[in-house]
Parts: structure tokens; C-alpha cells; sequence
């Protein structure tokens, strides 16, 4: 993971809510979600983007071909994930992964 990106990704934790709205639309531009065979399977009046950022999909329930990795904004961001629709946002996937090493470690 690009260290910068993430840090960029945390400091805007502090943000405000209009900021954090600001910059989640600019991600949406960015997002090329609707042209995954995933995507293909949810509601278009849902209007779900950036999975990456918001989280898991509530529509999307089966794993086809996940096409994050050719995304712009994983790549301008440092993501390492992949299938967000499913499996939630970086940040989450992050949380799960720690979790389940930490668990090893408790054993």
C-alpha cells in the first residue's frame, strides 16, 4: 500500500461532513464500479459507487470478476483490496485482516 495515499485516506477522517461529501463525489467521478460484471446485477436507482470507500454493496451478492485493480481511483488512492462490493472498503478489509492476525496471535 502506498503509505501517503492511506495516510491522505485517515486525515480526511477529520473532515467535516460537507468535506467528506465533497470528496466522496469526486471519487464517484472517478469510479468505474458500473462497468463491472458485478455491478451489472444491481439496481440502477440505487446509484452505488466507490465501494472502495463507502463499503460493501446492498444489492451486490455474488463475486464475478472483480475489475479494482484497473481502477483509477484504487490506483491514484494505494488501494490493495479487491472485490469493495463485496467484502467492504479498503478500510474494512484492513480492520478484517488485522483482526484475524491478531487472533493468531492471541491463540
Amino acid at each position: 500500500m502506498d503509505i501517503k495515499a492511506y495516510q491522505q485516506m485517515m486525515e480526511a477522517l477529520d473532515l467535516s461532513t460537507e468535506e467528506k461529501l465533497m470528496i466522496l463525489r469526486k471519487r464517484e467521478e472517478q469510479c468505474i464500479c458500473p462497468q463491472c460484471p458485478n455491478y451489472k446485477e444491481c439496481n440502477p436507482e440505487e446509484n452505488e459507487l466507490a465501494f472502495c470507500s463507502t463499503g460493501k454493496s446492498a444489492c451486490i451478492a455474488e463475486e464475478k470478476k472483480c475489475i479494482c485493480p484497473t481502477c483509477p481511483l484504487a490506483a491514484e488512492l494505494g488501494l490493495n483490496n479487491t472485490f469493495y462490493c463485496t467484502r467492504g472498503s479498503e478500510k474494512q478489509q484492513m480492520l478484517l485482516e488485522t483482526l484475524q492476525v491478531r487472533k493468531h496471535w492471541v491463540r
